[in-house]
């Protein structure tokens, strides 16, 4: 048994020589010097890969919760096979370690108290690869007070960042628009807080 790079290559006895990747290894009681049999292979093999894939979706979720399609690009994208996924995603869901339902609950609600527009929002669940029919359950659970609270909180906010500036309304609506607020709803509410500071300036 010899470690080169991320791989571990094994010789069975007669000078075969088979490769599983390294940190596939630690759920298998393997060890160099240790004597194998052929017909052993291939259950060493597809246990080192699935413990390797399992590993390495463990890995991707210490960083940040993400969704399940997203799990499965990552992990993809580290090399391995669809088989493997497939394993590390049911070990993933059999310790409630990935939640599409509960990843969208978190998500919408954390975006909300940022002051992120319904828009925003639901493209960023999109991005997350989330299933349509999550997605709006979603759009359906952010009412118009939620929008409109939002975008207040947002128009406060860029007020102040704009408010030296000699066009401020259109910096500020255009910046709201980019974020995904409707120009009627920008126009409407942002006169309405334009009025209240001059009011109160009086």
């Amino acid at each position: 048994m010899r470690l080169k790079g991320d791989k571990i290559y094994i010789k069975v006895s007669g000078g075969d020589v088979f490769t599983i990747p390294k940190n596939g290894t630690y759920e298998l009681d393997i060890y160099e010097g240790m004597e194998l049999e052929y017909e052993e292979i291939p259950h060493i093999r597809a246990r080192a890969f699935e413990s390797s894939a399992k590993k390495s979706a463990i890995n991707i979720l210490k960083r940040g919760f993400v969704s399940e399609n997203i799990l499965k690009e990552k992990l993809s994208q580290k090399g391995h096979k669809k088989r493997f996924i497939n394993y590390a995603i049911k070990y993933c869901k059999d310790y409630d370690l990935i939640d599409d339902k509960r990843f969208v609950k978190i998500a919408v609600n954390s975006l909300k108290l940022k002051g992120k527009s319904k828009r925003f929002i639901i493209d960023y669940l999109k991005k997350s690869k989330i299933k349509n029919s999550l997605i709006e359950k979603a759009a359906d659970s952010i009412s118009y007070k939620t929008e409109s609270k939002a975008l207040k909180n947002a128009i406060r906010k860029y007020y102040r960042v704009y408010e030296s500036k000699e066009n401020k309304e259109e910096y500020i609506i255009r910046t709201l628009m980019r974020k995904g607020f409707k120009y009627e709803d920008i126009k409407n509410l942002l006169g309405k807080y334009i009025n209240l500071i001059n009011n109160n300036r009086q």
